[in-house]
């Protein structure tokens, strides 16, 4: 999170306020006056008709919760983010898709503690797309989770 700060006294203006907002994508272009609002990745700004309002908006971003119970296969949409996984009556499939979008993440996690006896298995819809370099992961532990993230080729676990 980025913050300015300029002080003031009661009742006075700062000595320079800026008055034009400039909008990006991402790198800081200085402008006397200007305040420069970044966007990044999953951050869009605009100044739309008026340089006194400037509109952030959060793009890609998701915090979908998703309640999966096996035994089943789930394919993992573009807006599921956390995939819980109640395996007490069976396996669960989770497929994650194979190009989401760059660096998407999602969070997958054995919720009832049954990863053992009714495993939780992540793959890829096509099955090929590497997850740390295999391209099946097995969930070893009760009450386990992982994040992934894509990274454009590839996911990574963290």
């Amino acid at each position: 999170m980025s913050q300015f700060y300029v002080g003031v006294s009661a009742g006075s203006l700062p000595p320079v306020v800026p008055v034009q907002f400039t909008t990006d994508n991402g790198v800081a272009i200085p402008a006397g006056g200007n305040l420069n609002i970044l966007g990044s990745p999953g951050v869009e700004t605009s100044a739309p008709g008026s340089a006194s309002t400037v509109t952030i908006s959060l793009t890609n971003v998701v915090t979908q919760y998703t309640n999966v119970t096996g035994p089943t296969t789930y394919d993992v949409q573009p807006t599921d983010y956390f995939i819980s996984c109640g395996t007490a009556g069976g396996p669960c499939t989770i497929r994650l898709p194979n190009s989401p979008t760059l660096y998407q993440t999602f969070i997958i996690k054995d919720r009832t503690g049954s990863a053992l006896p009714n495993k939780v298995i992540l793959t890829t819809v096509s099955g090929l797309i590497l997850i740390d370099n295999v391209t099946t992961y097995t969930f070893t532990d009760d009450f386990e989770s992982i994040n992934v993230l894509f990274n454009g080729t590839s996911y990574e676990t963290f």
